[in-house]
This record gives structure tokens, sequence and C-alpha cells, in this order.
């Protein structure tokens, strides 16, 4: 009786092991992968990549972009040169890379915010400035609380890493610029406790 015993729970628990691992081997990380709004943009237009799988801390880089700590899923590019530029993102020692294909842009009367897409650390002011429209402007983002939202020129800073946007309209047109925030020290320091702030300015 005892021997059988022995020998039942000796078989249960090899089988409760073997199910144990085929679990541990099934719960592989997920293939890292890139990819792109649109392949094609213009010259100083952003283009926006979104990362999926690895194990969720990604980290980006590409040709002409001097980064050593861009992370989250999503992050945005421009160039002033038309050309063909890969973009990689890399996460749990895997690795994956979009092209985004930047072509002449047409001129046009259209509005113009700008840069396109650029890169502060968390708590330093980004600074947009717009063109075209009928010289009139009005600036927005969903990511800002803005108490002036006027004005050829705009700055902000943001309390949170991640790509965020900011938009700029006139005359019922409108245009996007990209933000980047990235992780390191504060510059300025950031006040604890403020809420995100912007405003508009050159009026």
């Amino acid at each position: 009786m005892h021997k059988s015993y022995a020998l039942l729970s000796l078989v249960t628990a090899i089988a409760v092991a073997g199910m144990s691992l085929g679990a541990v081997s099934f719960a592989q990380t997920v293939p890292v992968a890139c990819s792109i709004a649109s392949s094609s943009v213009n010259t100083n237009q952003a283009a926006v990549f979104t990362a999926t799988g690895g194990n969720g801390v990604y980290v980006w880089s590409g040709p002409n972009l001097n980064i050593t700590n861009a992370s989250g899923n999503q992050f945005s590019v421009s160039y002033p040169n038309p050309g063909v530029y890969p973009i990689t993102v890399t996460s749990a020692g895997q690795s994956a890379t979009c092209s985004m294909t930047v072509v002449a842009a047409t001129p046009s009367g259209a509005v113009v915010c700008s840069p396109a897409t650029q890169n502060v650390t968390l708590g330093q002011n980004a600074a947009f400035a717009a063109s075209g429209g009928n010289g009139v402007y009005v600036w927005s983002s969903p990511d800002l609380t803005i108490s002036n939202a006027n004005g050829t020129g705009f700055s902000a800073n943001f309390a949170s890493t991640g790509l965020k946007s900011v938009a700029v309209s006139s005359a019922g047109l409108s245009a996007v610029c990209a933000v980047n925030v990235l992780a390191g020290t504060p510059t300025p320091p950031v006040t604890p406790g403020l809420p995100d702030t912007g405003g508009g300015y050159g009026k």
C-alpha cells in the first residue's frame, strides 16, 4: 500500500512538473515589431513609429539621431532631406526596423508647424513656430492645459515622458508638431505639483 502510494505520488509529481515546464517554455517573449503610420512623408514632416512585442520596454535609434534615452512604445522623427531612413526599435534583446521614405515637399499655402518633430528631456521647454494660413494662429494639445493659445510661436513643457503632439490652426487649416519627451535630468527643474501648461507668444 505504501509503495503503491509512493509510486503514484512520484508519477503525479512528474506530471505536474512536466506541465509547469511546458507552461514556462510556452511563456516566451513576443517578437518585437515596428510599424509606421505612413511609409512616405514630406521633408520636415513628422513620422510616427509604433512598437509592439518584446517586454514592453523600448529603445529607439536611427541615422542622425544622437539619442540614448529614447523610450516608450511610440517615437517620432523628421528629416530635412529626401531619402530612405531606417528607424530601429530594440526590446528584450530583440530588434526590428522600419524604413521611412522622405520626399520633397510640394510648396503650398498650408499652415506649417515647425519643427515638425523635436526631442526634449522631461521638464525642458519645447518651442514651436507657425507660418502660413492668415497669420492668426490658435494652438492646442491633448497633453496640455493652455492659458494663452494664440501667437506665431508657442512653448510648453510636459509632465510625463512619451510622444506628445501640438497642433496649430489658422484660416480653417491646421498642422501638427510631434515632441518626443525623453527621460533625463530636467532642465530647468520641474516644480512638483504644477499642472501641464503651455502658452503662445509673438502676437
